[in-house]
């Protein structure tokens, strides 16, 4: 359903930052903006007919945001009309991706347009409907998973988390059923492991389910073949 440009965690440099994204007609939803998302979207031309990109953060770790400032210049000076905002933010208010992006010198409202979204509230955007729910992963900063509504299908998209909630793992005691879940998922398994191990994941979901959960957000020991076989599926970079 969802694209990847790319599909590694923080360190996986030969996966890249963990970020999706779905096109409509000349609009284009991206989710997240790591450090070289930027590079990957301009060597592979994925703005080719888009004119205007919904961008939304699940928080302000640098492997998911921290191409946004040069990805928002780019648009702004060389995509489409020049000095023209063709890019949306959007975030929950305790994210404070405007503070981040002020210190690189994007000036909300005059090169992108920021909008900031309450949690578990749903809003309607041009072509799907998005839902920002609180993920467990660190202390310092606040972070979001994403709920999707496109083209007739509901989809899941973790963020970074080492948890999963309850309506994933029990669908029949939920309005809910999800199309597509997206999980971050590692090889790394500790205790304090602020990401989801294959092990855990394995524990918390069934195997009936399985087939639904798409592993991506990738660490260097991930064994593609094990989580397969496990009956989860892995998402693949596009390029």
């Amino acid at each position: 359903m969802l694209k990847f440009i790319g599909s590694g965690s923080a360190f996986n440099t030969k996966l890249g930052n963990n970020s999706a994204y779905y096109k409509v007609g000349n609009q284009m939803l991206l989710i997240d903006c790591g450090s070289n998302i930027f590079h990957r979207i301009k060597e592979n031309n994925i703005l080719e007919g888009i004119e205007h990109i919904h961008v939304l953060v699940t928080h302000t770790h640098a492997d998911h945001v921290g191409s946004l400032a040069d990805f928002i210049f780019y648009s702004y000076y060389c995509h489409g009309e020049f000095a023209k905002p063709t890019v949306s933010v959007y975030s929950v208010h305790d994210v404070k991706i405007e503070e981040l992006l002020a210190i690189n010198g994007v000036i909300p409202e005059l090169h992108c347009i920021t909008k900031k979204f309450q949690s578990d509230t749903q809003y309607n955007l041009n072509f799907c409907k998005v839902l920002f729910e609180k993920s467990s992963h660190v202390e310092e900063i606040p972070s979001y998973s994403i709920e999707l509504y496109i083209d007739d299908k509901l989809i899941y998209y973790t963020g970074d988390t080492n948890s999963l909630k309850l309506s994933l793992l029990n669908p029949n005691e939920s309005s809910q059923v999800y199309d597509y879940v997206y999980v971050d998922t590692c090889k790394a398994d500790y205790e304090g492991n602020v990401h989801l191990s294959l092990r855990k994941l394995s524990e918390l979901v069934s195997r009936d389910l399985r087939s639904k959960f798409w592993c991506m957000h990738l660490d260097e020991g991930f064994d593609r073949q094990e989580a397969e076989t496990l009956g989860f599926k892995v998402v693949t970079n596009e390029f």
